[in-house]
Order: structure tokens, then sequence, then C-alpha cells
């Protein structure tokens, strides 16, 4: 406490603001719930392949649907996060508009990474896993790095890391792409659907002027 007091007394007012913009941001849990809902059926669509035969006319509306479905979220959940703060939670959170991310906090998740993906890189060239490895690896240290940075706080940082970690996991079980990205999506969704839940519960359960995430 007295470290992280004295860390905090140290910092500048830009960051301070931007530190507590983005924890009024991340307070609620939405973001994390939007996320895991967005995993998840991500997840489904990936199993859908799995259980459909290839190149039948179900599996090719599938790859489809997996197409359009991650531009249409990124377009449409800050909008419904927005929308349901507006509508239902306007007492409690407010407005809100995060600032861009420092780059102090940006090289350390970008550090992270590096020596994930290094790792990665040479257990598949040491034939840890097969070529889909490859990408199962990426994604999950991609989408690890992109989740940290997005949520800027604590608790996405742990879901980036067990991302990433999940990701490098799958790679090693020389499962198909499908059947991977099932897990990956599938697991991280649930671990973020659970944590903006709890979240989201325990901040309704407090006074208005007291609500403040993590």
């Amino acid at each position: 406490m007295i470290e992280n007091s004295h860390r905090h007394a140290n910092e500048s007012p830009d960051a301070i603001a931007n530190r507590l913009m983005q924890n009024a941001h991340n307070r609620d849990g939405l973001p994390e719930i939007a996320i895991g809902a967005s995993f998840l059926t991500f997840a489904l669509l990936e199993w859908l392949q799995v259980a459909f035969h290839p190149g039948s006319f179900l599996s090719n509306a599938v790859v489809v649907s997996l197409m359009l479905f991650f531009p249409a979220i990124i377009l449409l959940s800050p909008w419904a996060i927005k929308h349901v703060r507006t509508r239902f939670l306007i007492e409690k959170v407010g407005y809100v508009k995060p600032k861009p991310l420092n780059w102090k906090l940006r090289s350390k998740m970008i550090g992270v990474a590096l020596v994930l993906a290094v790792a990665a890189i040479f257990a598949a060239y040491m034939g840890a896993f097969p070529p889909a490895g490859w990408i199962l690896a990426g994604t999950g240290i991609g989408g690890g790095l992109l989740l940290s940075l997005i949520g800027r706080s604590s608790r996405f940082i742990v879901g980036g890391v067990a991302m990433a970690a999940t990701g490098i996991l799958v790679a090693f079980s020389r499962t198909s792409l499908e059947t991977g990205f099932t897990i990956l999506y599938g697991f991280i969704g649930i671990l973020s659907l659970i944590s903006g839940c709890v979240v989201f519960f325990a901040f309704m359960r407090k006074p208005a002027a007291a609500g403040e995430g993590k």
C-alpha cells in the first residue's frame, strides 16, 4: 500500500487523469461482459464449423458469419455499452471518455508479448507443435496483448496473460485449428464473462457516490 501510494504521488497530472478515467470506464464490468459474450459467440461459431461437414451449406454459412462477426462487434460494442450506461446506469457511471494509453504501460505490455512470442516461436522451431499451432499461439499472444492494451487494468492484464498462455498450451495439444479456436475463445470468453459479472454485481451494490472500479 505504501509503495502504491508513493508511486501514485509521483505521477503526473495527466497520468493520474488517465488512470482515474480508465478506472471509471472499467468499474462496472460492462467492457469485460461485452468481450466475454463476443468471445463465446466466436467460440460457438468455430464449434459449428467442427460439427458440420466441411464444404456443406451450413459450414459455409458459419464461415460467412465469422467474417461478418468481428467487424460488427467492433462497431456495435462501444455503442451497446454506452447505451446501457446511459439508459440504466447514468446516475452511477456518468460519462467517461478514456484517454490514449501512455507509452510506459504500452512498452511493458509489448515486452511481455515479445517474451511470449519468442517462447512460442522457439517451441514451434523445435517441432513442439504443427503449423496450425503457430496460428493458435499467435492468436493467443496477439489477443492477449490487445486485451491488456484495451483494458489497461490489472483484471484485463491477467486476462491477457491467460489468453496468451492458453493459446500456447492449445498449440502444444496439436488439435485442429477450429477446435483450438473453440477452446481458446471459449475459455477466455467464460473467464471474461465471469469477471465482468462479478465486477458488475459488486458495483451495483455500492452507493452511487462510492461506485469506483478496481
